[in-house]
């Protein structure tokens, strides 16, 4: 285990990746778990896992990633689900409910390198949206698609990065992404 981060959040949020199945957590989102392992273990800092629900036997991916977690516990702060979402957008929203509960203003948000693009985007919005002030962080867990593709993993990257580019255009439509977000986010973030 790594020395933990020098970061000092108020709140880290984990994003799930998807499953694999019905039961079973995607090999991205147990990297964004193994991120938090290594960056924030033994900190005890409150954890917000996020992720909804799985249609064919109602179980959440939050959940699923408690589970996962379960025998580590004592080695975080409070556990908080957010186990509603259906989307990237809905991670965001429901994730930002709880942190405004509970007043935090720093927030650390951890997941996979080509989905925090438009995470940024997302809570750029929603936090000017609802005039928050909060300082994010985001931070990369290591993607599963490596840097060591084998040919036949190329399609499944090149799937999902257009996935991204076509979701983001999507949430641009629906007006929950701006312009402005935009900016902001590739000139004032750095």
């Amino acid at each position: 285990m790594n020395e933990p981060t020098a970061i000092k959040p108020d709140v880290v949020v984990v994003l799930g990746a998807s499953l694999k199945d019905a039961s079973t957590l995607s090999p991205q989102t147990l990297q964004n778990l193994a991120k938090l392992e290594e960056e924030f273990y033994y900190v005890k800092t409150p954890v917000i896992l996020s992720g909804g629900y799985f249609k064919e036997n109602m179980k959440t991916e939050a959940s699923l990633m408690f589970k996962s977690l379960e025998e580590k516990l004592n080695t975080f702060g409070p556990i908080y689900l957010e186990n509603e979402s259906s989307n990237s957008s809905e991670n965001v929203q429901f994730s930002l409910d709880i942190i405004q509960e509970h007043r935090w203003k720093n927030i650390v948000i951890i997941d996979q390198p080509l989905h925090l693009f438009q995470l940024r985007l997302l809570f750029k919005h929603y936090v000017r949206l609802e005039h928050l002030n909060l300082k994010l962080t985001f931070i990369s867990a290591e993607a599963v698609y490596g840097n060591n593709l084998k040919w036949w993993q190329y399609s499944h990257f090149a799937v999902y990065f257009v996935y991204q580019i076509l979701s983001t255009c999507y949430y641009i439509l629906k007006g929950k992404i701006t312009l402005r977000d935009i900016i902001q986010v590739l000139f004032k973030e750095g």
